[in-house]
């Protein structure tokens, strides 16, 4: 927090410090387990019988201090300041030399990958340590003002936030490529809480979602190059991306780092999550489709709501023609 504070300090990117809520429904035990952790670690709680929201709950805890800001913004004021290639894509990684797809290679003391889901197919085995999570979003005119930022203790459950005057409607998620709310739940709930509201836009999300619901931020692999990953930030990618920026700083530096054990993503791969991951991969690979994803040859499934062939095994998805939409594919079908 500190070090979003002091960044966005000069930067016109909708910075705003609100509290962050987490609330339930029925189940209280959850509310009981996070007020544990937070009282253990210090933190400044506060117990609520209410809350803002538009239907009762069962409880809520208040984190104060917390923040919001508007990220392609906040992006943009450092991307001012880097020197980036676009257009560039890396197609070999040769230790520390990167192999560009129009032949040129740039060589660096060190790599750090950031493409979302990891590129390097083999290395690391995150194509059994990762899937891909979609959520979706609805800006609300006309509803009301939350004061705050809400997420429900349940996973599946709604969010809550403003936006300027928009109320910030999230949820419906599900794995990608697989069934789920989506848009449709948010606009029932929308017009059976907000009559009145008029939605002015909708866009979805898509994370990388670990093993054990902790980040993948360290070495890429069992090499000892000095190759980086940050990848599996669990929906929690503004404070995700921040820790790994404070992490890698220091083990690209060869210093010491207080999290880099916690994070290291050559920890044990001994999870219940595996063997879904695994058990996914293995019926897509072999369900019968003339459809199948440039990546690891995973059978298509076409998403109606979206118009768009998703890849329940990793998570890639391309148009009805068939571009490469999102990773870790990175070529069109048929190529």
């Amino acid at each position: 927090m500190e070090q979003f504070r002091r960044l966005c300090a000069g930067m016109d990117c909708d910075f705003r410090e609100k509290s962050a809520f987490v609330y339930t429904l029925q189940d209280g035990e959850i509310l009981r387990q996070e007020m544990q952790v937070l009282q253990e670690i210090g933190a400044p709680i506060r117990y609520h019988d209410t809350l803002p929201l538009p239907f009762p709950v069962a409880g809520g805890i208040e984190l104060p201090g917390q923040a919001q800001f508007h990220p392609l913004k906040f992006a943009y004021e450092l991307a001012r300041q880097l020197p980036i290639r676009e257009h560039t894509p890396v197609e070999v990684l040769n230790g520390t030399r990167a192999v560009c797809a129009n032949g040129c290679s740039v060589q660096a003391k060190a790599v750090i990958v950031t493409t979302h889901f990891p590129f390097l197919k083999w290395r690391g085995a995150y194509f059994m340590k990762l899937y891909q999570h979609r959520s979706y979003v609805l800006a609300l005119s006309g509803a009301q003002d939350v004061a705050g930022m809400y997420i429900d203790g349940v996973e599946g459950g709604l969010s809550f936030r403003n936006a300027g005057d928009l109320l910030l409607l999230g949820g419906g998620g599900h794995r990608t490529g697989k069934r789920g709310g989506g848009w449709q739940e948010l606009q029932e709930f929308a017009k059976r809480y907000y009559p009145r509201a008029l939605e002015v836009g909708r866009w979805a999300a898509q994370d990388c979602m670990p093993l054990d619901d902790m980040p993948y931020i360290g070495r890429y692999g069992a090499g000892e190059e000095p190759v980086y990953v940050a990848t599996g930030f669990h929906k929690w990618g503004m404070t995700g991306a921040m820790s790994a920026a404070m992490a890698l700083c220091d083990l690209v530096r060869g210093k010491e780092n207080p999290y880099a054990s916690l994070f290291d993503p050559r920890r044990s791969m001994l999870h219940p999550q595996l063997l879904a991951n695994g058990w996914e991969a293995g019926v897509r690979l072999l369900w019968p489709s003339l459809r199948r994803c440039s990546h690891m040859g995973c059978a298509l499934k076409w998403n109606g709501q979206e118009h768009t062939w998703d890849c329940l095994c990793h998570g890639s998805r391309f148009s009805q023609q068939g571009r490469c939409l999102e990773g870790p594919a990175r070529k069109d079908l048929g190529k």
